[in-house]
């Protein structure tokens, strides 16, 4: 006779060998049986057997496989049985990631979700085997108490409940130091050109912990000039390095152990003390004289200094790129830049401009109200700038200087405009280039006014062309 289909077929898992023992009713009559397992990515596994049941071992994890046993006797086979599912074994979860969180001692374990996980469980092994967990039922944990400078192996393990997966392949992580949490920055007083700077830091509380100074800057504001500094690494809590005058800079601190670098600390920023003020010009008499020069980077503030006894005098501060001087030899002069990083060193080589001074007693021109003539001289310095100078008329209080541009068009009338000075020369500025100006100059008190001087009329130059 055709044996039944076996019935009560039951599938117990087997964690340990990755596979399953299945059991079901005997059939009267069968001789043997033959089992099928069908697993979803079409693994097929079977089994001949006169008992009634069988083991099936190292079947692919994270499957679901369908089982079905028939009998046979001599000839004749029976129907399947109805099928029975079972899941195997969990696969171990990959796309391990950890991120270690120095400031809490904790690290972010992530990784990818598989079908079938109901719980995860992180580890972290440390060297000695002292072993941290986590748990979740999602896509990442976090683990605690880790230890600064210690080093583990961080892994993952997935159970669907009845069986865990094996241990995803370890990730070896340290729980590196911190960067310093604050970091100040002192100036060492300009010299030669150059400036240190000298980096401190907070201590980190982490066994064996080394510190790298880094500074990146870029000289006279240029894009073009950049540099990058650093110390070596050291286990002292400061450090110098000597920076160009007129930069800019940023500077960071990482620090480390044997367990790994920590990310940079937040950076200082800040400027070095500007370069010596270049260009300086002194134009004039030692009786009264302007002492001008061009700007310096990151300049803030500009000092003239009389060098002439046992200690420098300064005799002139100012924002401004000049300063008028009565009584002082240029010989004995020298200028700084300075901002809030320092002083510059100081500039010593002067160009001079002397006025041709004649003897003026014949050629006076004595007005009524008994103020002299000025005799003026002009100077172009640069498209938009003259430079005018005039001889000191005795008993006048100021002067007064008219700028005169004189129009090409005959229906345009001339522009001027009027100055006060109190002085023997003037910085004309923000005139237009290839354009004829003519100046004069007439002394007076606060009750007169002396004649005006001969205009003296100059062209301004074109621009100088970029190539």
């Amino acid at each position: 006779m055709e044996p039944c289909p076996p019935q009560g077929v039951v599938i117990s898992s087997s964690c340990e060998s990755h596979g399953a023992h299945v059991s079901w009713t005997a059939s009267p009559v069968a001789e043997t049986y033959f089992m099928i397992a069908t697993g979803g990515n079409g693994d097929v596994r079977s089994c001949n057997t006169t008992a009634s049941n069988c083991s099936l071992s190292a079947l692919q994890c994270g499957q679901q496989y369908a089982v079905s046993v028939t009998a046979s006797h001599e000839n004749c086979s029976s129907m399947a049985s109805q099928n029975v599912t079972f899941n195997t074994v969990p696969c171990q979860p990959d796309g391990l990631s950890v991120l270690v969180q120095c400031v809490n001692h904790s690290a972010l374990l992530s990784w990818t979700v598989r079908g079938g996980v109901v719980d995860y469980w992180g580890c972290a092994q440390a060297e000695d085997g002292i072993m941290l967990y986590c748990e979740s039922t999602g896509t990442s944990c976090t683990i605690t108490g880790l230890e600064c400078g210690a080093q583990y192996n961080f892994s993952v393990q997935a159970s669907d409940g009845t069986c865990n997966s094996s241990f995803s392949e370890p990730l070896l992580a340290g729980a590196a130091p911190c960067p310093p949490e604050t970091i100040a920055v002192t100036m060492i007083p300009m010299q030669n050109q150059t400036q240190f700077l000298r980096a401190s830091w907070t201590h980190v509380n982490c066994p064996n912990v080394q510190y790298l100074l880094e500074v990146t800057g870029s000289i006279l504001g240029d894009s073009q000039s950049l540099f990058e500094l650093s110390s070596y690494w050291t286990s002292s809590s400061f450090f110098e390095l000597l920076l160009p005058c007129g930069s800019s800079y940023s500077a960071t601190v990482r620090s480390r152990n044997f367990a790994g670098d920590s990310a940079p600390s937040a950076a200082i920023t800040g400027i070095t003390a500007p370069c010596p003020p270049p260009v300086v010009t002194y134009s004039g008499f030692n009786s009264s004289a302007t002492i001008s020069w061009n700007g310096s980077v990151y300049a803030t503030m500009y000092t003239v200094y009389d060098i002439s006894g046992v200690v420098r005098t300064q005799v002139c501060s100012t924002v401004q790129l000049s300063c008028s001087l009565a009584n002082l030899d240029y010989n004995n002069l020298e200028v700084t830049a300075s901002n809030t990083a320092g002083e510059s060193d100081p500039t010593r080589e002067i160009t001079v401009h002397h006025l041709k001074r004649r003897d003026l007693s014949e050629e006076e021109i004595i007005s009524e109200t008994g103020l002299s003539m000025p005799k003026v001289q002009v100077t172009v310095e640069t498209p938009n700038v003259l430079l005018v100078e005039w001889s000191r008329v005795k008993g006048a209080a100021y002067y007064t200087l008219v700028v005169r541009e004189q129009s090409s068009h005959p229906r345009h009338a001339s522009r001027s405009q009027i100055l006060t000075v109190y002085g023997e020369s003037s910085i004309v500025t923000d005139l237009n280039p290839s354009s004829t100006y003519c100046l004069s100059v007439s002394a007076q008190t606060e009750a007169s006014k002396g004649p005006n001087s001969e205009p003296v009329c100059v062209e301004t130059v074109a621009p100088a062309v970029k190539m």
